[in-house]
């Protein structure tokens, strides 16, 4: 478990070793703009584990602003987490897949946004557009060597999300002209099915995409948001 937050990824992985016992998981710091951190990272957990299998490819940050009235600075960090940060744990992750000869699996959290950009969005639609398309070339260049890699296109996950900061939130109801109180009821409503979804429901498929039960896949986009005819795989 990586995270920039290495006390949030150790407990975590805490909890998860109290769940399914001991030397099950690793909390490391990792800051996915840095080659440094990023190799530091897996080096740790290929000492601890002996190797890799498979990577989950998650970070993620969001701005909401008009292009006209964004700064650089919002830009540039968006696309250093949203795109450079899933290149860097991508290259390290093939890197170590490859030599080791034993295929594996790459899978990608991006977003609805990849296929249904939104209003004031555009750092944020924009890099993970980058992310989702590096995940395909991945299929490609992974194939040869047993590697997989697929993407889990999520949509309004709201809790426990430290995504959906409180500035976020204002500035997407603004963006859809609704009250702040009113954003994860408008989201859940725009869906076919009228579903709030969760992080457990984002797990599900990529452990699905993760594991042999996906076998035959790579290059896929999965969607988990409800239903949102926008966002449609096409």
């Amino acid at each position: 478990v990586g995270d920039l937050d290495e006390a949030g990824a150790k407990q975590t992985a805490d909890e998860i070793v109290a769940t399914i016992g001991a030397g099950r998981a690793l909390g490391v710091r990792m800051d996915v703009t840095r080659e440094d951190s990023v190799s530091a990272a897996f080096d740790e957990a290929v000492l601890a584990y002996g190797g890799l299998d498979l990577l989950v490819s998650n970070a993620g940050v969001a701005h909401s602003a008009p292009v006209d009235r964004m700064r650089l600075a919002d830009w540039e960090r968006s696309f250093a987490v949203n795109a450079t940060g899933h290149f860097l744990v991508a290259r390290e992750a093939m890197r170590i897949l490859i030599a080791q000869r034993l295929g594996g699996a790459l899978v990608f959290v991006a977003t609805k946004n990849v296929m249904s950009p939104g209003k004031d969005f555009a750092a944020y639609s924009a890099a993970k557009a980058a992310e989702a398309q590096l995940a395909k070339v991945l299929a490609l260049e992974g194939a040869p060597h047993g590697i997989r890699s697929n993407i889990v296109n999520p949509d309004a996950v709201f809790q426990d999300s430290k995504l959906w900061s409180e500035d976020v939130r204002r500035e997407r109801a603004a963006a859809q002209g609704i009250a702040v109180d009113q954003l994860e009821e408008f989201y859940r409503k725009r869906n076919l099915l009228g579903a709030r979804i969760l992080p457990e429901d984002v797990a599900e498929a990529v452990c699905f995409l993760a594991s042999d039960r996906s076998a035959k896949t790579t290059g896929c986009t999965l969607t988990v948001d409800g239903g949102v005819k926008d966002a449609f795989p096409r």
